[in-house]
């Protein structure tokens, strides 16, 4: 049983777990009954096509009145969906607070379940109480960054698995533009100036670049404090927003490059999404998630604290020095993230 708390339905982690489902349902290895447990609901419930086996516990969209809704209702909730399903060998959770109460409610119940965590943020950058991160059997760690924070945190490295995050193989392929046309960036994800996604970094970069080119945005958030330092900078001609895109890949023809400029992530599925399309990438290396995906036959992977490199990498880029024209090898240099493979090792993960 996968327990979640509620969630926007517009995130890396319930593609993660959509795709996840997706591949159960084919796999002929139905060595594992898996159901998910969403406490709280959603916003969007797009991301739960694949699901088949699920509860959801719908909650206030209000999050002060959701932070009351858990409070009464989840040790409840949990109890009662543990008690009832007397069966259960593993719970995995995203969240710290579910996996402590899986444990605790272990005991008071006298079961031999194991409990795994399975925390979809960089645990340096999103720190968890010890009073929640001890209360686990394993950890799945989503990158190899992430596996060596739970270490620095005092977990032992025989309870760590490293899972990485699923991507699915996708058959779509999009292509270079031509040598006459102004280079092509994307940037999808949440719309941030500063704080984890520092966007300024794009922009600072770009308003420094010579040449053609021009920016398609997917997602939302600040979009008008973003647009206002565009304006400032004087590239806000050359961008576009595009909104939120549950398949934005669907919506593009030629890109050059998808860029990454995250202070910090978990994993970066933006990343695996845009390679296994055939679009090369140019990301800051950020404590965890870009150096497990980023490589020599994807894209370009610089120093997160390197502003100067970073430029250099775009202006590169506009001038096509950079081309990564085989769209195959970009999509092939991913193929141990893609969910076919991803299911068996995830299932070795859970023996």
């Amino acid at each position: 049983m996968i327990f979640v708390p509620y969630m926007t339905g517009f995130g890396g982690t319930e593609t993660v777990i959509n795709n996840l489902f997706a591949e159960y349902n084919s796999s002929s290895q139905k060595k594992y009954e898996m159901s998910l447990v969403s406490i709280g609901g959603y916003s969007d419930s797009g991301w739960q096509k694949n699901i088949l086996n699920k509860k959801i516990f719908q909650f206030s969209s209000k999050r002060y009145l959701r932070n009351i809704q858990y409070i009464l209702f989840l040790p409840g909730i949990m109890f009662f969906e543990i008690f009832m399903n007397a069966d259960i060998d593993i719970i995995i959770s995203t969240n710290p607070l579910m996996w402590s109460l899986a444990y605790s409610l272990k005991k008071i119940l006298h079961r031999s379940y194991k409990v795994m965590s399975w925390y979809h943020y960089s645990p340096k950058k999103k720190p968890i109480s010890n009073v929640f991160l001890k209360r686990s059997d394993r950890y799945l760690a989503i990158s190899t960054g992430v596996a060596n924070q739970f270490v620095e945190s005092g977990i032992g490295k025989d309870k760590i698995r490293t899972v990485f995050n699923p991507v699915l193989r996708n058959s779509s392929v999009v292509q270079r533009t031509k040598a006459e046309e102004p280079c092509h960036f994307v940037y999808v994800g949440r719309i941030m100036l500063d704080g984890q996604k520092n966007l300024r970094k794009i922009i600072d970069g770009l308003s420094k670049a010579s040449g053609n080119w021009r920016l398609t945005v997917f997602g939302e958030g600040d979009i008008q404090e973003v647009s206002d330092y565009m304006s400032v900078k004087g590239i806000l001609n050359n961008v576009s927003f595009e909104g939120f895109k549950r398949d934005p890949w669907e919506e593009l023809s030629d890109v050059d490059c998808l860029l990454l400029s995250s202070k910090y992530e978990g994993f970066g599925m933006v990343l695996a999404e845009a390679i296994s399309v055939g679009i090369p990438v140019l990301s800051v290396d950020c404590d965890s998630g870009p150096s497990d995906i980023v490589n020599e036959k994807n894209g370009i992977l610089v120093d997160k604290d390197d502003q100067s490199a970073f430029d250099v990498s775009l202006q590169k880029f506009i001038n096509k020095e950079y081309l990564f024209r085989d769209s195959r090898k970009i999509k092939e240099s991913i193929s141990n993230f893609y969910s076919e493979n991803y299911f068996n090792s995830f299932l070795k993960s859970l023996s």
